[in-house]
């Protein structure tokens, strides 16, 4: 209260100018975290020793100053959006039964860190400048990787995918694709700065050019599907609300429909992929889940420990290194976030898993059935929606020091109540 009354009988002026510098603050400290994390994906492809470290505490340092700066605010957040905590926090715990203990308390340690930035970030920075930053920071790194033209063959196929600073086109694909929802949020924003604008703009057309670079066919119909959903909350939102929820149960209707009609007719599902280039199994993805589901049955309770089961000296991760062809026996997965999350911490992160992704739903549905949305929960809804038709054939969300770990925590806090301007 006192701060407040001494903010009063402060000039207009002089509070502005305050707001303002404390906001170009948070923006520019926003900007360097996010470019830093991106970073550090090149970082471990250069492989230069101490390097990542490097990258991983500037990404750190900003959000470490912004929570001695406000720490009670700060704590007041973390806790009040503890449910996005659990799963780190199993992750950590898991240490005590895990065959590689001293990896997953290490591992845990970083992924609740890495929750815990993303808690911060979408709590003590306001959405307009977090997503403006962000969309800059993914936008300088996607030019630096077209100036690099770095490229990789994709399997045996013959062919060669941009990959651009990133180790893999998977995650090249995933953040460009993340750069286009944020540019459609950004670029059709009226409050945003009309420079951010622009660039929003123009990354709305580029992005899909890139992803196709990337050969990344799964991102690219992910992005149009969203980009829909998009056009239909901003068309729905002239509706009536009853009517509104009429749209959505025959859309998910029509969706779960399609999705069995797919699972019945896998010949045609076969054409579909041959034509696009993809193998009917996913490239080699069923082969994992077979190994995946053997797992979890020999530990169904609390699984193998947080990332123990891809280390090296482990029977069924050295099998299926051999059978991908990895020689360094490095940056694998499942290629299926449950079964992931199934492997390492059992059906008691499982559980927690899909009630997280559950409660979220609940509370896409709320905003969608209700009154029109604020561009920051526009880009929350496309952005869970995106990460959620990932979910059986990739692994985003488990990740520490990753973009979608700290969309995810971003997307629950813009859903759950109206943010700061």
């Amino acid at each position: 209260m006192l701060s407040l009354q001494r903010q009063s009988v402060l000039p207009a002026g002089l509070v502005r100018a305050k707001r303002a510098t404390a906001d170009m603050t948070g923006w520019v400290l926003t900007f360097l975290s996010f470019t830093m994390l991106l970073l550090n994906q090149w970082s471990i492809a250069v492989g230069l020793p101490g390097l990542p470290m490097v990258m991983i505490i500037l990404f750190l340092l900003p959000w470490l100053w912004i929570i001695l700066r406000q720490p009670s605010f700060a704590l007041h957040n973390i806790l009040s959006n503890f449910p996005l905590l659990a799963l780190p926090l199993l992750a950590l715990t898991s240490a005590t039964w895990s065959n590689y203990p001293a990896w997953s308390a290490r591992a845990g340690t970083q992924f609740v860190a890495t929750t815990i930035v993303g808690i911060v970030a979408a709590t003590c920075i306001r959405p307009r400048l977090l997503l403006s930053a962000l969309l800059c920071a993914l936008a300088l790194v996607a030019v630096l990787s077209v100036i690099s033209g770095r490229t990789a063959p994709i399997g045996l196929t013959g062919e060669y995918a941009l990959v651009g600073l990133f180790g893999s086109k998977n995650y090249f694909g995933l953040c460009v694709s993340i750069l286009f929802l944020v540019a459609i949020a950004v670029g059709f924003d009226r409050n945003q700065p009309k420079s951010f604008r622009m660039l929003g703009l123009v990354a709305v057309f580029l992005a899909p050019v890139l992803l196709k670079y990337a050969k990344s066919t799964g991102a690219i119909f992910v992005c149009l599907v969203v980009a829909a959903i998009i056009f239909g909350l901003h068309v729905g939102y002239r509706l009536m609300p009853q009517f509104r929820a009429a749209l959505i149960c025959v859309a998910a209707l029509f969706l779960t429909l399609f999705m069995v009609v797919s699972t019945l007719n896998i010949d045609e599902i076969q054409n579909i992929l041959s034509y696009f280039g993809k193998d009917v199994t996913l490239t080699g993805r069923t082969f994992l889940w077979d190994h995946a589901f053997i797992s979890i049955d020999e530990n169904p309770l609390l699984g193998v420990g947080y990332q123990a089961y891809w280390q090296p000296g482990n029977p069924g991760a050295e099998e299926l290194w051999l059978f991908a062809g990895i020689s360094n026996k490095y940056g694998f997965h499942f290629h299926n976030t449950y079964l992931q999350v199934a492997v390492d911490l059992g059906v008691t992160g499982l559980i927690i898993l899909v009630a997280t992704l559950a409660a979220m739903v609940m509370r896409v549905l709320a905003t969608a059935v209700g009154p029109r949305p604020r561009p920051e929960q526009l880009f929350a809804v496309a952005g869970f929606m995106f990460l959620l038709l990932r979910t059986p054939i990739e692994v985003d969300l488990f990740f520490q020091f990753s973009v979608p770990t700290l969309m995810l925590c971003i997307t629950w806090v813009y859903l759950r109540r109206p943010a700061r301007p």
